[in-house]
């Protein structure tokens, strides 16, 4: 991953921009600081896969929301 200044990405960016095609990450520095990543674009199955990645990982404890809206129903006719 190739790593350049400010400087360097605005003298050279269509360079950077053939490299980021290419499926390569550039990483943007200013003053011995990362401030930006230039990345390929994701495609539709890659943002799928990691969303469905996600929701999977998801657990849900506890009663179901409309259950907790019924219990809160139920206490506040009471």
């Amino acid at each position: 991953m190739p790593k350049v200044s400010v400087e360097e990405a605005v003298h050279n960016l269509k360079a950077l921009l053939e490299q980021v095609a290419a499926g390569e990450e550039v990483t943007i520095f200013e003053q011995d600081k990362p401030i930006a990543r230039l990345l390929p674009p994701s495609t539709e199955e890659e943002i799928f896969a990691d969303m469905k990645q996600f929701l999977e990982s998801l657990s849900i404890k506890g009663e179901s929301l409309s259950q907790t809206v019924i219990n809160a129903r139920q206490e506040e006719r009471y």
